[in-house]
């Protein structure tokens, strides 16, 4: 379960990153395939599989989140070697 956890915060801050809010319906169908096929193969019950789609499911969307705001966080290879910049003072 932890490494389906990883992969999913991974997948989603990928897709976050280069693709639209839109992608997050396959990637949801994705993962539910995938809960559903651990499942069969273990056999529990309708309730783990179920709560084990909807953690899945919440760290691909903090994971798509996360991809999303790294857009604004400057790099660091274009800061370095670059001063920083002053604001102008505003005169009255």
């Amino acid at each position: 379960m932890a490494i389906l956890l990883i992969w999913s915060v991974l997948l989603g801050a990928i897709l976050g990153r280069f693709f639209k809010v839109l992608v997050l319906v396959p990637a949801c169908t994705l993962v539910l395939a995938a809960v559903l096929v651990r499942s069969a193969a273990v056999e529990h019950g309708l309730l783990h599989p179920l709560l084990e789609f909807a953690v899945l499911n919440a760290t691909l969307q903090i994971g798509y989140v996360s991809g999303a705001l790294s857009f604004f966080i400057p790099r660091v290879s274009q800061r370095q070697g670059k001063p920083a910049r002053a604001r102008p003072l505003l005169r009255q």
